[in-house]
């Protein structure tokens, strides 16, 4: 373990300009002297899933340390497939970018990882067959493998609730939870040192159940444990990461009793894969679907454009969260998050009170919708799919009102007393820095689903992240 020595530097994060006052929750930061603490946060390196994924890492890592960072939070994955090898990998790239715990200016710089499903789940029968000499040799989470690798690595203890000290700011994690850790028993037993208005920060894979990215911390992975554990803090401010979602939605930073950030993925801005156009993770329904997944139909999933991290800077009473893009060298996504701290109950960042302050995104007057019949196929249809008549539907990108960027499309198709079909398209681009994110939208319909009549009215409603509609655009085919 590297503890951190006070260290004077340059801080080389720029304070970002002041959003526009329909996304007033976002506001200028960096102001009003030098932070006490600095650190990056990563998620889902994936080494050994995608074949650029350490120099992805290592890219994140020189950006982090540029910005002269006292830690960096790791939310877990950072293997793909559970392998030793791939946790090697991240060591090694991690000693050659901060060799001794070192960075660049020769700085301290603390490495804190909560490990998540890909790194000790096992899961989706990967193992099955093999030999217990291969097991012992191979697989992480193998009997004892976790702790001999783990102090082997990083000369850390392997503990499934771990703690960190940092310039005076305390850091817990826990590991994956399929090695259970007991999070309310350790919150409960250290409650009384942990109280107050100082922050302290809690890391583990998955998002606390519904808490930042709404839905999608419904509990399917975290059963309301860290929920529970943490809602007694108001100081507390939770790290997360496995859902690949992007930082350019603003859903990934949540307050409630205690605050919770998602963390992103460092190689892409990932969706659900309920979308028609994409998802942050491989799935059977891919097959299924008439489109490839968003700007990457070869790959498993998502835009390698959409990587980013995070970079904190911890003040008295706040915290500036700057969102940045790994694949444009560190380029803001969006301005930063001035985020209080200790976390007020309908405060700033409640998800209710920040919808209610938006605006939804509008196309331009003259936008027009673009229709075309495809009887051969077209470029976008799946591999399932290729080949297949179908009708193609475009339509430019959706402008941002008062800051506030287009997320998603509603598509549908309407012949009248006939039938609907509705599609949902992620806005492509929505993942990368402002200025680049405005690309055009488009859709695929299968000529077999769409309804039987020589009148078909295609409309196109933009919405934000928060599900804010902006006025429709339509053509009849």
């Amino acid at each position: 373990m590297n503890m951190l020595k006070s260290a004077g530097r340059l801080l080389l994060v720029a304070p970002l300009a002041l959003a526009l006052s329909g996304c007033a929750q976002v506001q200028q930061g960096g102001n009003g002297g030098q932070p006490r603490l600095v650190f990056g946060v990563i998620a889902d390196v994936h080494i050994g899933g995608k074949p650029d994924a350490a120099e992805t890492l290592e890219k994140t890592l020189r950006l982090l340390d540029k910005r002269g960072v006292d830690a960096v939070l790791c939310a877990g994955d950072i293997a793909h497939s559970g392998h030793i090898g791939e946790i090697e990998k991240f060591a090694e790239v991690w000693n050659k970018v901060f060799p001794g715990g070192r960075g660049s200016d020769g700085r301290a710089v603390e490495l804190m990882i909560s490990t998540g499903n890909h790194d000790v789940g096992g899961w989706g029968g990967r193992w099955n067959g093999f030999s217990e000499e291969r097991m012992l040799a191979e697989r992480f989470d193998y009997k004892d493998n976790f702790r001999k690798t783990w102090e082997r690595l990083f000369g850390m203890k392997w503990e499934l609730v771990w703690r960190r000290e940092v310039k005076g700011y305390t850091f817990i994690g826990s590991q994956w939870s399929s090695l259970k850790p007991p999070i309310e028993e350790y919150f409960r037993n250290h409650a009384g040192e942990l109280r107050g208005s100082k922050p302290f920060f809690y890391c583990q894979h998955a998002h606390p159940k519904d808490t930042c990215h709404g839905a999608y911390g419904n509990g399917s992975w975290d059963d309301g444990a860290s929920v529970r554990a943490l809602s007694a803090f108001p100081n507390a401010v939770a790290f997360s990461g496995h859902s690949h979602r992007s930082l350019a939605d603003e859903r990934a930073v949540w307050q409630g009793a205690f605050t919770s950030i998602g963390a992103g993925c460092i190689h892409e801005g990932g969706l659900d894969y309920n979308y028609d156009n994409g998802s942050a993770f491989w799935h059977p329904s891919f097959k299924r679907n008439l489109m490839s997944p968003l700007q990457n139909p070869s790959g498993w999933g998502g835009d390698d454009e959409g990587g980013n991290f995070e970079i904190v800077e911890v003040f008295d009473s706040r915290l500036v969260v700057h969102r940045l893009s790994v694949a444009y060298g560190g380029e803001p996504i969006a301005p930063a998050w001035t985020v209080p701290i200790p976390a007020v109950a309908g405060g700033s960042f409640d998800f209710a009170v920040r919808k209610a302050k938006r605006s939804a995104p509008q196309f331009s007057a003259d936008a027009k919708v673009r229709i075309e019949d495809c009887p051969r196929g077209h470029r976008l249809a799946s591999k399932a799919r290729a080949g297949e008549p179908c009708v193609y539907v475009s339509f430019p990108a959706a402008e941002p009102v008062d800051g506030c960027r287009v997320f998603d499309y509603v598509v549908t198709a309407e012949a009248a007393g006939v039938g609907r079909v509705e599609k949902k398209i992620m806005a492509a681009g929505f993942a990368r820095p402002g200025a680049r994110a405005g690309q055009p939208g488009e859709c695929l319909f299968s000529a077999a689903e769409l309804p039987k009549s020589d009148r078909i009215v295609f409309t196109i409603v933009p919405r934000d992240c928060f599900g804010l509609s902006g006025r429709p655009i339509s053509a009849v085919r």
